[in-house]
């Protein structure tokens, strides 16, 4: 039989196909009603493709017990009749991710996208291993691959349009984002598109307008999707002087959902730091997200995933959970494969050590550490947006060392590439003050006065 993708299905019956379709678009639009999918897949016994789909839904979890479970689907799978080749290249690729090869899944993913590019799902887990991998190229190729056959598709514009924006194709990205989001309101991922090329051009008022502008169509994504969208306003919200506001969201929605939940994690604690660096005082709420850590101090999945998981750790004064996950990161670095050397070694043990020291306040030391994983902070995974908290620890450690001209260069940087963000140029001010640049501190603090009055004017606050 045909899905409705109008791929064959082997040894597939109409509730097979039926589960599928229905898995298809559940995924796509990040919903919460996986449960149908999983009951179907447990009770399959000839179509492969359930069981292999459920186990790489559980693999996304990022998680031990994920892999576990992950590991049984797929002997269900095996046990099942002689199946076709498209669902043997997802059997190869499931296994390799269960054993941390995820090199080889993206290969195997770009080929399935290559020779079926209908295969939306093949599409969206190779997505998916591109981001993990650090490699936007690869993030990119897949979008293109499946916009050619899926022109009709707002998922797929809008899955491309990510792809564009993490290779910095910023306008196309945006104009894709949009296209996607004219066929269809309710697109959780073109709206996180869209986000992510607003954010990167410091379009912040924008930004937070187009974002609650949407919200109500959140309300039936899972809570990764949930909650990192509202991360995504949250993140304007800084930039736009409203701290509290941005410390509300955080309360209400961006920790509490699933606090278990690996992406649920790594928002609230991004979200932390960020508010942190900033100045405000987040209370106890570092010690509340830290209590769901300490049984990931052995995870490293994925390197990205594990330094923000560490620097929460130390944040809540987990010391000895601490220097057990440095000893344990630096293990799996030790047992890298060559193509994995520079994510875990070069990268994900320096910035750890770098991170805990910031953490402790010991700035030199965090400046010194920082600065050799920076050059390789691309290959840990994550999205340019989120790989920035790194950069922006790594900043303060070098102004509070006293770095004033390493620092001033990347607020330069920052500046023209985000022009419209108050808090680089009171940053860039006080540099200014510091290297005898009173001339330039000045403007630089009368830009950043004039930028938050208009902001608090666009809120009919009168100034």
């Amino acid at each position: 039989m045909k899905d409705g993708q109008g791929l064959e299905v082997a040894n597939a019956d109409a509730s097979a196909i039926e589960a599928l379709d229905f898995l298809r678009e559940e995924w796509l639009v990040f919903g919460k009603r996986f449960d149908r999918f999983m009951a179907a897949a447990d009770r399959e016994e000839t179509c492969a493709l359930l069981p292999v789909m459920a186990a790489n839904l559980v693999l996304s979890m990022n998680s031990h017990q994920g892999r576990e479970l992950g590991a049984k689907y797929m002997t269900q799978a095996r046990a099942m009749p002689e199946c076709g080749a498209r669902e043997k290249a997802w059997i190869e690729a499931t296994d390799a991710w269960i054993a941390g090869d995820g090199a080889t899944s993206l290969a195997i993913h770009e080929r399935l996208v290559a020779e079926w590019p209908r295969d939306l799902l093949a599409g969206k887990l190779g997505q998916l291993h591109a981001f993990n991998l650090g490699d936007a190229k690869a993030l990119l190729r897949i979008g293109e691959l499946l916009l050619a056959a899926n022109q009709e598709n707002h998922y797929v514009r809008g899955m491309h349009a990510f792809g564009l924006e993490e290779c910095n194709r910023l306008d196309e990205a945006e104009a894709q984002a949009r296209r996607a989001i004219e066929m269809q309101r309710k697109d959780p991922w073109a709206h996180h598109a869209l986000a992510h090329c607003l954010e990167a051009r410091g379009r912040l008022v924008e930004g937070v307008a187009f974002l609650q502008s949407v919200s109500d169509t959140w309300e039936d994504c899972n809570s990764f999707m949930y909650t990192h969208n509202w991360w995504h306003l949250a993140l304007f919200m800084i930039d736009l002087d409203r701290l509290d506001d941005a410390l509300a969201l955080f309360d209400t929605h961006v920790w509490g959902v699933w606090k278990e939940f690996s992406e649920d994690q790594i928002n609230a604690i991004s979200l932390l730091a960020r508010l942190e660096l900033r100045g405000v005082d987040v209370g106890e709420r570092w010690v509340d997200v830290a209590c769901h850590l300490e049984q990931r101090l052995h995870d490293h999945f994925v390197p990205f995933l594990d330094l923000q998981y560490l620097y929460a750790l130390a944040r809540a004064g987990k010391r000895g959970a601490v220097t057990e996950m440095l000893a344990s990161l630096e293990d799996r670095a030790e047992r890298a494969k060559p193509f994995e050397r520079e994510a875990w070694m070069d990268c994900a043990v320096p910035a750890a050590h770098g991170l805990a020291a910031h953490a402790h306040g010991d700035f030199p030391e965090a400046t010194r550490l920082l600065g050799q994983a920076m050059p390789h902070l691309h290959s840990i995974g994550g999205s340019i947006a989120q790989r920035a908290l790194f950069g922006a620890i790594h900043l303060d450690a070098l102004i509070k060392s006293g770095w004033n001209d390493a620092a001033a260069k990347i607020l330069q940087v920052d500046e023209r590439e985000r022009p419209g963000v108050p808090s680089i140029k009171r940053a860039l001010a006080d540099l200014y003050r510091k290297l005898g640049r009173a001339e330039q501190a000045v403007s630089a603090e009368y830009q950043a006065e004039q930028l938050a009055r208009q902001y608090r004017i666009v809120r009919g606050v009168a100034a």
